[in-house]
């Protein structure tokens, strides 16, 4: 928590001090709303593509899973993401679909688990699809660099999810190591082979083909509607910038936000988009102006309608707790 504290302060302060706020306030003057409710709109389409990928990646395990309480689990987590450290709200939604669905939390998590793996591999679509809109339009140095960085997460990405192929479709190997290595640990050992269990359970969506293609369709979809979503807020600053702009800064944006940091995504997430357009040749003042309205548009929304569900369900981050502790207990 510490170091993420530290460095969301850090990068506040640079934000906040370097700012020209006069500048600044000029350019939020001539903001045209009517495209800002557009981008927030696009954007918050983003949970119900989480939603509907989760149901699909639960359909073996869990059949009768209902989408809407999916999405409620979905917007839940985001938000709880937004204003608790150690990305809290990514424990929180495998818990509450294991509250909705009555399976195992372990199946869930390796569910979720593949889902970022999805995440970066729709990430590496955006990129692609980046590079071929700017080829002929921009530097050899800035193609160079998406190319590197495309082929950095998708190797990562790929690694990842042919470990969990590999885990999928040879399940017998697998347990035969897996208790090979857990076969001295005695009691312990029996729960760690419990855990296997339901990890293994969360794989069977890697089996069926259409299942496994509409997931990744889906992943693409995501980071294809954030940029849409950066690409509408364009407009609402009279920006003339591309589409393949927005790609670009939906993935700055994906790689700064992983780095550690406090609730909330402060100071981080300004100075990534204010270094990106910057980059596209936009000024400070409006590029800062632009950072802090995509902020809004990008938490708001979904802080305020997941206090509303949590309020809703009578939920409490004591029943989060327990309920974690049980789960890493059994």
């Amino acid at each position: 928590m510490l170091p993420g504290l530290v460095v969301s302060i850090g990068f506040t302060v640079w934000f906040v001090v370097r700012a020209d706020w006069r500048a600044v306030g000029e350019a939020l003057q001539g903001v045209e709303p009517i495209w800002v409710i557009a981008s927030a709109a696009v954007l918050f389409t983003e949970f119900f593509i989480r939603a509907l990928r989760w149901q699909i990646l639960l359909r073996p395990i869990a059949p009768d899973a209902r989408f809407h309480r999916l999405f409620v689990a979905t917007v839940i987590g985001m938000s709880l993401n937004v204003v608790l450290p150690f990305r809290a709200g990514d424990f929180a939604r495998p818990w509450l679909g294991a509250r909705e669905t009555g399976l195992a939390f372990a199946p869930l998590v390796t569910i979720a688990i593949l889902e970022r793996v999805m995440d970066i591999l729709g990430l590496v679509t955006v990129l692609v699809t980046m590079s071929v809109l700017l080829a002929g339009t921009q530097s050899d140095a800035l193609i160079g660099d998406l190319q590197w960085y495309g082929s950095a997460f998708g190797l990562v990405a790929g690694a990842g999810f042919a470990v969990f192929v590999w885990m999928a479709f040879h399940e017998a190997a697998t347990r035969s190591i897996y208790t090979a290595l857990t076969s001295r640990m005695g009691p312990l050992g029996a729960k760690f082979q419990t855990l296997f269990d339901g990890l293994t359970a969360g794989l069977a969506s890697i089996r069926d083909r259409r299942l496994l293609g509409q997931a990744a369709g889906l992943s693409a979809l995501h980071w294809f509607n954030g940029s849409l979503s950066i690409y509408l807020l364009f407009h609402a600053f009279r920006l003339p910038l591309p589409f393949a702009a927005g790609c670009f800064t939906s993935v700055a944006l994906a790689v700064t936000v992983a780095l550690p940091q406090a609730p909330g995504f402060f100071g981080v997430f300004h100075v990534a988009i204010e270094n990106a357009l910057r980059i596209w040749g936009m000024d400070p003042a409006p590029a800062q102006a632009f950072a802090i309205v995509f902020w809004a548009v990008s938490f708001v929304p979904v802080s305020t309608l997941g206090a509303l569900f949590w309020t809703r369900e009578g939920m409490r981050l004591a029943d989060l707790n327990r309920d974690s502790a049980r789960g890493h207990a059994g």
